[in-house]
């Protein structure tokens, strides 16, 4: 089962991921058409569901088959989705996943609810496990961490100085804390070893900084249309993100002067810009870089689950480690 795409890799837990998203459609459902057609679009508007199948994947992984894994993987959806319908709204983002964004349609009004109503229901359902659930507190730790690193970069949106150790620590906040989580909570499941639960809290929180990274780098590489945005998105809204991190530490002067200039102009400056910007990555080896970097963490993700023992499941976290810096969208 070596060398599996992330969607093979979704077919071994077909039947899983098809019991998440009736849960994830169940539990959102609300009898008022207008806000329920609201939510509709944001649960059926695609995505990997990446932390569902981590968390299955890390369940399966510690020998657990049950079904409580299926309740947790859509918790961590719904939190992760709720995050995305609010960041849309700050980033006045048109488009995610190739349609439009929530706000877009139904204004922001509502889309700041909708993001309040998913919260509330991933709070309705783990209350009905019981206080003494040990997922309570991981899922509630891990959403604490992401809204602490999402502050963290609003005030350091705008912020020309930031450097790559300081950027991957906001990362591994917003990004690598809610998918260390989902991994963490499908141990738990199956296993009170603390040496495979730790293998898998430090496999995620490794693979959502290798996520976060590529992610970063597909700003500017990808083909729009496979990747649901446009491109440049990032430095459009003043954000300095981690290939553009490496460019400014490693340019000559007059580039940085002309990238600062770019970087703090109101209105984006289009096609040349764009053109300037893409040859500044090329002649900086930028996507090198990041495909380098990034396949570090994944190395020392996949060092991690040496420790577990050797099933499908296993095989299917190494290889969706792999997957994740080979992805284009």
């Amino acid at each position: 089962m070596d060398h599996l795409d992330f969607n093979s890799i979704t077919k071994i837990i077909a039947d899983d991921l098809e019991a998440i998203e009736r849960i994830l459609l169940e539990e959102t459902r609300i009898h008022y058409d207008f806000v329920d057609d609201a939510v509709r679009h944001v649960i059926e508007g695609g995505g990997k569901r990446l932390r569902p199948v981590l968390l299955i994947l890390s369940s399966k992984a510690c020998g657990y088959a049950g079904e409580d894994a299926h309740i947790l993987a859509a918790c961590i959806e719904l939190i992760h989705v709720a995050s995305l319908v609010h960041d849309d709204v700050l980033d006045e983002a048109p488009i995610r996943r190739s349609q439009v964004t929530l706000h877009s349609k139904w204004g922001n009004k509502v889309a700041v609810l909708v993001g309040d109503y998913l919260h509330a229901r991933v709070l309705s359902m783990l209350a009905s496990r019981g206080s003494d659930d040990p997922a309570l507190e991981i899922l509630a730790n891990a959403a604490q961490a992401m809204c602490e690193g999402e502050v963290i970069h609003a005030y350091k949106n705008g912020d020309f100085e930031i450097c790559q150790n300081n950027y991957l620590k906001i990362v591994e906040l917003k990004t690598g804390k809610l998918i260390s989580a989902s991994c963490h909570t499908g141990a738990m499941l199956g296993t009170k070893n603390p040496e495979y639960v730790n293998a898998l809290i430090a496999y995620g929180e490794l693979i959502g900084i290798a996520f976060q990274i590529i992610d970063d780098l597909l700003d500017f590489v990808a083909d729009p249309e496979k990747f649901g945005k446009q491109p440049f998105k990032d430095l459009r809204e003043g954000k300095l993100t981690f290939p553009m991190i490496y460019v400014r530490e490693n340019c000559t002067g007059e580039e940085r002067k002309k990238l600062e200039d770019i970087f703090n102009t109101v209105e984006f400056a289009g096609d040349q810009t764009i053109e300037w910007m893409s040859q500044l990555l090329d002649s900086y080896a930028v996507k090198s870089y990041c495909l380098e970097v990034a396949q570090e963490y994944v190395d020392r993700a996949q060092i991690a689950l040496n420790v577990l023992p050797n099933t499908e499941a296993k095989v299917a976290l190494n290889n969706l480690a792999e997957s994740l810096v080979s992805r284009d969208s």
